[in-house]
């Protein structure tokens, strides 16, 4: 088992003992069970909160069994294999709702003031052009657009801020299954890696990886579109809003957008090398993880989230459901990202592969030319 590996099945398996003590607590009426909360679990809705958490025990205690099996070598690939299965297969559909989308979604969303600020004074420190037709514009625009909106921003802090309070346990619980269900799903990829069947997949995918991003690519875009109509007299779901909802809809749809640009990157050549306006990382190569771990946790976001998100619409009619599989498209987005993120790492590494082995093979002629002249 190499290190990475080892790593990976060390990091799953205190996930998983993280969420048995969470659970515990839970049954022992320490903290107050977030299943308790409707729409948290799709099993919690069939046969109570108890229930779910009762399940939730077992099976990440399950997982914590498994993981200290695999790593004193008492399983092995088939045992890997299972263990991380029935942990996604639980944890991401059984006792799964729509909440860590939206705590994604939030989280990313919060984030994107600062990255269009960093982005724009990049842009006037590198670009001689752009600096006085979209930096310079850019940053006055913020700020003058933030002081006549000053009222309607204190709001959205505030907010946040009360909603982060407020629904803190559901946060952590969210962030720590994606966590989990992330370890688990590189374990389940890292046991299978090297058969014949993961290889021919991989060689399907890496072939056709041009079209599947451009799928994933598109997964965000009704979303985004969706928010920006909110800056219109005319907002599409969504009515009678403010000024601090329409700002928090641009920021939204702003996270959206990055999504695209992002996920197309692993398919562009500065998803492979970072670009000048980058500081102090212009002209070196994005390390894979710094593009497979983000780009597989959006994917177990989503793919967690695609069922909670069909039942919550069905519930509410067909026309509701045809337009909110339309709105958040995780039933199709969530497994092309995976595939996308897929064929970006094994492209990757088969390129540093064979620039690794072309290296070799220079070195190797290089040594063997003076022998052959010695010789003569």
């Amino acid at each position: 088992m190499s290190r990475l590996t080892r790593a990976t099945l060390l990091g799953a398996t205190v996930a998983s003992g993280a969420l048995a003590v969470l659970g515990l607590a839970w049954l022992l009426d320490l903290w107050p069970t977030v299943y308790a909360v409707p729409g948290a679990a799709l099993l919690a809705g069939l046969a109570g909160p108890g229930t779910a958490s009762v399940v939730h025990v077992v099976i990440a205690l399950t997982g914590v069994a498994g993981g200290i099996a695999a790593l004193a070598g008492a399983v092995g690939t088939r045992g890997r294999v299972a263990t991380a299965v029935l942990q996604l297969a639980v944890f991401g559909v059984v006792l799964q709702g729509t909440g860590p989308l939206s705590t994604m979604g939030y989280l990313v969303a919060m984030a994107m003031p600062a990255a269009v600020v960093v982005l724009l004074v990049q842009v006037v420190r590198r670009y001689r052009v752009a600096r006085w037709t979209v930096g310079v514009p850019g940053l006055v625009l913020l700020l003058v657009g933030g002081f006549l909106a000053r009222d309607a921003l204190g709001g959205i802090l505030r907010m946040l801020g009360s909603g982060l309070v407020e629904n803190r346990a559901g946060l952590f619980l969210s962030l720590l299954v994606l966590i989990t269900g992330t370890l688990w799903a590189a374990v389940g990829t890292q046991a299978l890696a090297g058969t014949p069947a993961v290889e021919r997949a991989t060689d399907w995918v890496v072939r056709h990886r041009t079209a599947i991003t451009v799928v994933a690519a598109t997964g965000p875009l009704p979303y985004a579109l969706i928010r920006l109509t909110w800056l219109t007299p005319w907002p599409q779901l969504g009515f009678d809003l403010d000024m601090s909802t329409r700002i928090w809809g641009l920021t939204l749809s702003s996270g959206a957008w990055l999504g695209f640009f992002l996920t197309l990157g692993l398919i562009r050549p500065w998803g492979e090398v970072f670009p000048r306006w980058m500081p102090g990382l212009a002209g070196r190569r994005v390390p894979i993880a710094a593009a497979a771990v983000p780009g597989g946790l959006i994917a177990v976001t989503l793919i967690f989230s695609a069922i909670p998100m069909l039942v919550m619409f069905s519930g509410q009619g067909p026309a509701e459901a045809v337009v909110g599989a339309i709105a958040f498209p995780c039933w199709y987005w969530g497994p092309a990202l995976a595939l996308a993120v897929w064929g970006y790492v094994a492209h990757r590494l088969r390129t540093e592969r064979g620039a690794v082995g072309a290296e070799g093979r220079t070195s190797g002629a290089g040594e063997a030319a003076p022998a052959r002249t010695a010789t003569a």
